[in-house]
Formats: C-alpha cells, sequence, structure tokens
C-alpha cells in the first residue's frame, strides 16, 4: 500500500498541480519534501493536501492546504523544528493535542484491521491469525504508537523472533483444550514465522496509513525478508502407491480417511477439518462448504466423486468412531476444543505436508489438462485482481452437473496412481481399524 515521496522545491504551483499517485490498485498518497525548507513537507490525498513538519522519525501535522497558505505552512513548521529539536516549548496550540496519526497504538490499528476484514467478509481463522501474531511475537509493541516505530526497529525485530524460535522460545503452545504441548521447530520455522509476523505488522500500519494522514513511511520498507523455500510441494507421482499404502496402514482411521479426504478433494487443510455430516449432501453427491477461505461470501458446493462417495460411507459406518464419538456432527471427530481433526501427526517415509496433497490434487488436475478457471472452481481459489482474466472470469458459472466431471476425472487419475499395478477397487481398501483416539 505505502506512500510515495520525492523532495521538489514547494512553490504554489508546485502544490496547487500536486496529484496522489494513481496505481493499478487507486490513488496512493504521494508525499512532497520541500527542498528550501528541510524537515517541512505536504501529504497529497485524493481528497486533501496536509501540511507536516518532520525530524527523524516523529511528524507533527500542520493543518491543510486551503486552511492554511504554504507561506503560513511554512512558517508553522519552522515553529515545529524547532520543538522537534527541543530548542523551543512546545506551542500552546498543540500541548495535549498530539495529531492521531501520531498516537494510534499498534493495539488500535491491529483493531481497525480486524474490523475492516470482518466487513469484508474475510475468514474467522485469518482474522485469528492477525489477532494470534501480534499479540503473542509483538505483544511488548501494542502499546507503542505506530509512528514511533522506526525501520531500525523493524527490522531487528524481524530477525529476533528468528532467533528466539531457535532457542526454543514460543515452542511450548497450550491451546483451548488445555493440553501443553511443545512444537517441533527448525531454522525455517523462524524464518517463515518472521516473515508471517512482520507481513501482517505491515498490513496493519497500511491500514492506519489510510486512516490517518501523515503518518511516516511504513517501517517495514527496510526488513531484509528471508526467502521462503516451496514447503507444500506436490507428491511426485512415482511415490504416490507408497505414499497410499503407508496411508491405508495407519492405525487410527479418523487420521487414515482425513489424509485421503485431502488429497482426493482438493480441499485446505483447515476446511476439510471442519466438514460437518449435515454438510454432506448425499442426494446431490456433493459436499457444502460453508466457510472457506475467504469468509462466507465464497460458499460453494464441491462435487464428490466415486471414491469420496465410498470413504464417507465407511466413515460414517465405522463402529470404533461412532463408540469413541458418540453423536459427533464431525466427519472427522476428536478431542479437542473444537471437536474436530485439527493438526494430524503422521510422518511417513513419503515426505508430504497436509496442504502438499491440495498441490497433489491441482498438480494432478493441470496434468490432465483441465482447464484453469474449472480447477479454480474446484479448489476455490480466488482470482488475483492483478490477472488479465479477471472480468472473464467473473462472468463463469459452471454448472454443478459439468464440474462433476473433471472432478472424477482427477479423483480416476489419484487412484490409477496410488495403486499402481493392482487392479481398481471402488472404494477403499479394508485394513483393520483400531482405536481413532491413539
Amino acid at each position: 500500500m505505502g506512500t510515495y515521496s520525492e523532495k521538489i522545491k514547494l512553490t504554489k504551483t508546485a502544490l496547487d498541480s500536486a496529484e496522489p499517485v494513481t496505481t493499478e490498485k487507486g490513488n496512493r498518497q504521494r508525499v512532497l519534501f520541500d527542498t528550501a525548507l528541510p524537515g517541512f513537507g505536504v501529504v497529497v490525498g485524493a481528497r486533501t493536501k496536509t501540511f507536516f513538519a518532520q525530524r527523524g522519525s516523529r511528524r507533527v501535522t500542520l493543518g491543510h492546504y486551503g486552511e492554511l497558505t504554504l507561506d503560513q505552512g511554512r512558517e508553522k513548521a519552522k515553529a515545529a523544528l524547532l520543538e522537534l529539536q527541543g530548542l523551543a516549548p512546545p506551542s500552546s496550540a498543540r500541548v495535549g493535542l498530539a495529531p492521531k496519526n501520531q498516537t494510534i497504538s499498534l493495539k488500535e490499528g491491529l483493531e481497525l484491521t480486524l474490523k475492516t476484514m470482518k466487513a469484508k467478509g474475510r475468514s474467522a481463522r485469518t482474522i485469528g491469525d492477525y489477532e494470534y501474531l501480534m499479540t503473542r511475537y509483538l505483544e511488548d509493541w501494542l502499546n507503542k504508537p505506530l509512528a514511533s516505530i522506526t525501520r531500525e526497529d523493524a527490522n531487528s525485530r524481524h530477525h529476533q523472533i528468528v532467533a528466539d524460535i531457535a532457542a526454543g522460545k514460543y515452542a511450548t503452545v497450550t491451546p483451548k483444550n488445555g493440553k501443553t504441548y511443545k512444537k517441533e521447530r527448525t531454522e525455517e520455522s523462524g524464518r517463515y514465522t518472521a516473515n508471517s509476523v512482520m507481513r501482517v505488522f505491515r498490513a496493519i500500519y497500511n491500514r492506519a496509513a489510510r486512516q490517518y494522514e501523515g503518518m511516516p513511511d511504513n517501517p517495514c520498507i527496510a526488513v531484509d525478508w528471508y526467502r521462503e523455500e516451496e514447503r507444500d510441494a506436490a507428491i511426485p507421482d512415482k511415490d504416490l502407491p507408497r505414499w497410499f499404502a503407508e496411508v491405508l496402514g495407519l492405525d487410527n482411521p479418523i487420521r487414515r480417511d482425513y489424509l485421503l479426504f485431502v488429497l482426493f478433494t482438493g480441499m485446505r487443510r483447515g476446511s476439510a477439518a471442519e466438514v460437518e455430516w449435515d454438510h454432506v449432501k448425499w442426494d446431490d453427491r456433493a459436499l457444502y462448504v460453508p466457510n472457506p477461505k475467504g469468509g462466507k461470501d465464497r460458499a460453494f458446493f464441491l462435487p464428490l466423486s466415486d471414491y469420496l462417495i465410498d470413504l464417507l460411507k465407511k466413515r460414517q459406518e465405522c463402529e470404533l468412531t461412532n463408540k469413541a464419538f458418540p453423536n459427533s456432527p464431525y466427519v472427522f471427530p476428536a478431542e479437542s476444543a473444537s471437536g474436530h481433526i485439527s493438526e494430524p501427526k503422521v510422518k511417513l517415509s513419503v515426505p508430504f505436508s497436509i496442504h502438499g496433497l491440495r498441490h497433489t490434487f491441482i498438480t494432478q488436475a493441470y496434468q490432465l489438462g483441465i482447464p484453469e478457471p474449472v480447477i479454480q472452481v474446484l479448489v476455490n481459489h480466488a482470482v488475483s485482481a492483478r490477472s488479465s482474466r479477471k472480468i472473464t472470469r467473473n462472468y463463469y458459472t459452471p454448472d454443478q452437473e459439468y464440474l462433476r466431471g473433471p472432478m472424477q476425472q482427477i479423483s480416476d487419475r489419484l487412484r490409477l496412481l496410488c495403486e499402481g499395478s493392482k487392479k481398481s477397487q471402488k472404494g477403499q481398501a479394508v485394513v483393520p481399524e483400531k482405536d481413532p483416539k491413539k
């Protein structure tokens, strides 16, 4: 989001003609610094032009152009700059009246951002992630004014988070069910977490800057972002038979079926974990996904292949699961605060991640030559605002029955790869089932 700054000699002509910066995403503030009086400048927004005086990271708003002439703004700036240097007492006109762009705290910025996200229908999961990252990793910043956080502060904290995680800090987690455990951490974990924390901080700062003109540039422009390697790669075709055989051999039938369900639906791990029996529309052979990533506005129906129908029927009839979790509304129940499975800890000889199973589904869809708009609908992907196909894609509303064909194609392809040279059997292999709570 950010602002755009440049140094010019401020004149009435330059000020009258100054416009905000126009980008693909709309107008952005332009900040003009006066070369004749260092520290004096003007923020050019869509509706107002605001004079300010700045020394270091401290900025004082002086008033709007129109209410003040350029000369009046410059005279106010001279007095304000002396105050900022400690060479003059604070002006009585500003005592106790610090502008909001100098006082809004990270906590207030977070609250403003969360309110905006809720208004836009963002998912509860995404909103929760924002709040979690700020309160866990930037707790000591919550009451600090955003404008007081410097570029050096942001870059230093970014590196410090990595060092803290490597030293074991933040590893102990106590979820709502009260069962404390330690997260497995690696050097890469710290880097991904640090990047995520500062991305959220950057978004909060940008939201506050849109609300209150005259804030300093976002300090995250100085962050040395860590390179992020692909962690959720698709399982190679040659490894799928071994992965499939090991999953079928898992002791816990709920974990087993959950992994197969994610692979054969391409769903996000959270959306898959939250599936309730009421969401399964047996007559329509479809699954209703009421609250996917992006919020309730993107709810959709996913057609179910033959394999998935059989898997769900066996899941519904599983005696051990029904005995351990009687009357549970969830397809994949668990002893957790939510009542459903959250993050199954499964280690196999084939390296994989839960989200990597979604990548595997999408990879096979592309390799089958299924059109990209169809794949986007099946996996509930939003279309990028920068995409040249955005307008056409918005007009595309595929028929539910039409989607069933591509979904069945992908399922058949995955079964063929997973079962290897074995003759394809309808449904899932029968394996001995053990205690689902283990």
